[in-house]
C-alpha cells in the first residue's frame, strides 16, 4: 500500500464534482499570485474564497504553426502553505511541482490539437514542460 491521499480544500474547490469545480475558476477563487507569467507556459497561486485552500494552476500550450489550433492543458492542484511560500521565494521551482502529485489528487484539463477537451482528476507525478522555470 501506498502513502494516504492528503486531505486538501473543502467540497466546493477540491470536491468528486470535476466540472463543478472547474467551473468555480473565476469567481470561486481569488489570483493570489503570479510565479511565471508568460503567453504559453504560465504558473499562479490561487487561493479558494470559501476555505482558503491554496492551489497552483500551470497552463502550457504547445505552438504547432500549424493554423492554431494548439494544444493547450492545464493542471490545478492543491499546495500546502509552505509549498506555496516556497513557490514565492522561489525554492520551489515551477519544474518541481509534478513531484508533488504523487500524494495529491489535481484536476487535468487537457485540450489536444485537433481533439476534444477532457476533464479528470488525477494523480500520481506528472511532468511539468521541461526549461520552464
Amino acid at each position: 500500500m501506498g502513502r494516504p491521499m492528503a486531505e486538501f480544500g473543502c467540497a466546493k474547490c477540491y470536491g468528486e464534482d470535476e466540472k463543478a469545480v472547474w467551473g468555480r475558476q473565476r469567481e470561486g477563487f481569488e489570483h493570489e499570485a503570479e510565479v511565471v507569467d508568460g503567453s504559453h507556459f504560465s504558473v499562479g497561486l490561487r487561493r479558494c474564497r470559501e476555505c482558503a485552500q491554496r492551489f497552483v494552476w500551470i497552463f502550457s500550450e504547445v505552438v504547432d504553426w500549424m493554423g492554431g489550433d494548439d494544444a493547450q492543458y492545464v493542471t490545478i492542484m492543491p499546495v500546502t502553505a509552505d509549498e506555496a511560500t516556497g513557490l514565492r521565494r522561489g525554492t520551489l521551482r515551477p519544474r518541481q511541482l509534478g513531484g508533488l502529485g504523487r500524494d495529491r489528487r489535481h484536476l487535468d484539463h487537457d485540450w489536444p490539437t485537433g481533439g476534444p477537451a477532457s476533464l479528470r482528476w488525477r494523480s500520481g507525478r506528472f511532468l511539468v514542460p521541461e526549461g520552464r522555470g
